[in-house]
């Protein structure tokens, strides 16, 4: 049976078969054809998918490629048993992957099996059926993970809200799909909840998840064309992905994007994703507030989501991460967000098929959310945050509070005036020792002219005519003892 609710495929099970080959030793005599593909509609009888005939002591499985499978049969001249066989309908749902033997819409895919393919929602790009679960299981080897990446997503939501995007439970209560982490002790955390025409971005297994489950569900009323998607199993990485990293030990801090203020990157050639996970730790019975100073990563939250490239941000661990993509508006003084606790993730994850932006620039700060505070407090949040971080040109009280960059230019005259003086000071202190130097060097340079003056007076001859017995004299400058006598 084929409609747009239905889809059957026919899956023939031999029992017993035995019709007796021809002299020549082939299928001239007697034989069976199976036509698969409605072959039978166009006469095309001489372009069967099997001709069978002799005898066949395995049980044998036809299985048709769509809703009808026809059969010929011809027995010929030579006497044999024939054969016996067992038919069934089963519903046919084209998704690629390893069925389930009682025939329900669950596939699984395994590591070990093949490393990179496709999936789909059932019948895609044909209508998913209605009234549908449809499970998807993606099971990675020890130290691998499992990347999944939407090219197309079309599910029916009837309460779109054009602010959010179109994710989560109050959002998609129609025809959905869920996401989920999987670990070896049967657990299981969500990821997130999507529908409408907001794909979800790409997404990484947990580091210690054995894989990723996927869901689909529709309800009795319309349906949409679904989802195709890929899967990819890689080399397990870092807690942190390919960069990211522990954040702690401190009280306020900057986030960005790799390259950034230039644009990120595509993954690396053969590299499913590219993934960067930051964990933040405030001190106890802190939050730790998130405000986007720059935000600009390639999808539409709104239309087609964050395919190729999303930032997952975990308030509370405990909880489905929000997920951002496209571009904070100029002027915008919305983007901030509070942890419920001391913690908080933070997953910034492209994909192969990410063009690039700019990225993202986050300021944080560990916040005390109370009445009470001995340091500075917001004066429209009312968070308490340390005192050393007014006016250092970071929103801290959040994007609609700048209390804490106000008055910084009064707070700083007092330490212009202070450094002025200083500056003042030391180049008094220089031009006193430069003038010091000049006067002492002065009067060096007179004492030697009086002196080579003295000398020379000394060492002269006496004045002719004068019987006065000449001295004697020790000249430095000649280095030698002599007398002066006049000749007469």
């Amino acid at each position: 049976m084929q409609d747009s609710q239905h889809l059957e495929r026919v899956r023939l099970n031999f029992v017993m078969f035995g019709i007796p080959k021809g002299t020549k030793g082939d299928c001239s005599d007697g034989y069976l054809k199976i036509y698969l593909k409605g072959q039978e509609t166009t006469d095309s009888y001489d372009k069967f998918d099997y001709e069978m005939c002799g005898d066949e002591s395995k049980p044998m499985v036809v299985v048709s490629d769509g809703p009808r499978l026809v059969m010929v049969f011809s027995s010929g001249e030579l006497m044999g048993r024939g054969f016996k066989a067992n038919y069934t309908f089963e519903t046919e749902y084209r998704i690629p992957g390893t069925a389930a033997p009682d025939g329900s819409c669950s596939f699984t895919y395994r590591s070990t099996s093949k490393k990179k393919g496709e999936f789909n929602s059932p019948r895609y790009p044909s209508n998913y059926p209605s009234d549908t679960n449809c499970t998807y299981l993606f099971l990675a080897t020890n130290n691998e993970q499992v990347t999944l990446v939407f090219d197309n997503f079309k599910i029916r939501a009837d309460n779109v809200n054009t602010s959010i995007g179109s994710y989560g439970t109050s959002i998609c209560q129609e025809d959905w799909i869920e996401i989920f982490n999987v670990y070896r002790d049967g657990t299981e955390t969500k990821i997130g909840r999507y529908c409408h025409m907001s794909a979800p971005g790409p997404i990484e297994s947990n580091r210690g998840a054995t894989g990723l489950k996927l869901i689909l569900h529709s309800d009795s009323d319309g349906v949409y064309s679904g989802f195709k998607a890929r899967y990819s199993f890689e080399e397990a990485k870092s807690i942190f992905g390919d960069c990211g990293g522990n954040v702690s030990s401190q009280d306020h801090g900057i986030l960005t994007s790799p390259n950034f203020p230039k644009d990120y990157n595509a993954p690396s050639k053969n590299q499913a994703s590219k993934s960067c996970n930051w964990y933040i730790t405030a001190r106890p019975k802190y939050k730790i507030l998130l405000v986007f100073e720059k935000f600009a990563v390639e999808g539409e939250p709104l239309g087609r989501g964050c395919p190729a490239a999303v930032l997952r941000l975990w308030i509370d661990l405990t909880s489905i991460p929000i997920e951002l993509c496209g571009e904070k508006p100029v002027g915008d003084r919305t983007w901030q967000y509070v942890s419920t606790s001391n913690t908080m993730r933070f997953s910034f994850i492209t994909a192969d098929k990410a063009v690039g932006a700019q990225g993202f620039r986050a300021a944080w700060t560990e916040v005390i959310d109370g009445p009470s505070c001995d340091e500075f407090q917001c004066l429209k949040t009312g968070f308490c945050i340390p005192d050393k971080l007014r006016c250092n040109d970071i929103p801290n009280c959040g994007s609609d509070d700048d209390s804490d960059e106000m008055d910084c230019a009064a707070d700083e005259q007092p330490q212009e005036r202070f450094r002025a003086s200083w500056v003042s000071a030391l180049a008094a202190i220089l031009l006193t020792v430069v003038l010091l130097c000049v006067i002492c060097h002065r009067k060096r340079r007179r004492r030697r002219r009086r002196r080579g003056a003295l000398r020379r007076a000394m060492c002269a001859p006496p004045v002719p005519g004068t019987s006065r017995q000449p001295p004697v004299h020790f000249c430095e400058e000649l280095g030698e003892r002599f007398a002066s006598v006049d000749s007469v």
